[in-house]
């Protein structure tokens, strides 16, 4: 009998230490187990990055002008048969962003000096796009080109963006007398016109030239006097609140490159469409 209770005794304290034993081993494989897991992320990067400096917003934003910098393409050597007659605002300066006052019919900014914070910036690097492609100069036909001061803006804007400095300026003439009845937009367009025919007179060597203007030219072709240089075909209308855009640096390339020669049929059907244009915008109130 003794021996029967003592089998069942020893029975039981195999179990127990089997059992203790599958406990610890359990315990070993979960160990082993944790310390193979990948640590959490947050816990994983804990002072690894300590040592970088907090993210600065301006430096980063500087870094990316610094990079599309280094991506523009080189500007070719100057080409001083073809000219960029260079409107200011409505083409790199949207209109209505500064304040202006009217001077001799005309919009003058109250503030002469300007940055390149204050000009469209995808206006400048179409501007810059229509140099790189074809060479040409830059001849201010703006009325930013009547003070010193404002000229000095435009120049240093041009710099900012790796653009070439300004070649000139066209001269500033009166309106004509004749015309002192017509809409104020039609004077102030072919006295522009006018403007830009002087000083192409004084320049021979010019054989292809393009106008960026917010301004119409049909509105002068429809006035146009003997001696004017024929300007819608020789230019680009800019929207006044979009500016120069890339399709208009495309239609400018394009007409710096390739000159349009009018026959005097062609000529004369384009200034009965510049009339019939002009006399349309009158009538619905277009003109400004």
């Amino acid at each position: 009998q003794e021996v029967r209770g003592i089998i069942p005794a020893i029975a039981l304290g195999f179990a127990r230490v089997g059992a203790s034993m599958a406990s610890e081993s359990s315990k070993r494989k979960r160990t082993r187990q944790a310390a193979s897991d990948p640590p959490p992320v947050a816990e994983s990067l804990g002072g690894l990055y300590d040592f970088l400096p907090p993210p600065d917003p301006e430096r980063d934003a500087e870094a990316k002008v610094k990079a599309v910098k280094k991506e523009r393409p080189k500007l070719p050597p100057e080409d001083r048969s073809k000219v960029v007659f260079l409107d200011v605002d409505g083409v790199l300066l949207a209109a209505g962003s500064i304040e202006t006052i009217f001077i001799d019919g005309v919009a003058l900014p109250i503030r002469e000096r300007m940055t390149e914070n204050d000009f469209g910036a995808a206006a400048l690097e179409s501007l810059r796009s229509i140099l790189v492609r074809t060479g040409a100069t830059l001849v201010l036909s703006s009325e930013w080109r009547r003070t010193a001061s404002m000229r000095d803006a435009i120049g240093g804007v041009l710099r900012s963006r790796e653009c070439p400095q300004l070649r000139e300026f066209t001269p500033v003439l009166k309106p004509r007398p004749d015309l002192e009845k017509h809409d104020p937009a039609i004077v102030w367009c072919e006295r522009r016109a006018r403007e830009i025919g002087a000083w192409l007179k004084q320049h021979p060597e010019v054989t292809s030239y393009v106008a960026l203007d917010d301004l119409d030219f049909n509105w002068a072709d429809s006035v146009r006097a003997v001696g004017t240089p024929h300007m819608k075909p020789r230019s680009v209308l800019t929207n006044a609140q979009h500016c120069l855009t890339e399709v208009g640096a495309e239609e400018a390339v394009r007409i710096l490159l390739n000159p349009p020669h009018l026959t005097e049929d062609e000529q004369a059907a384009a200034i009965a469409e510049a009339i019939r244009a002009t006399n349309e915008g009158l009538m619905n109130g277009e003109l400004r």
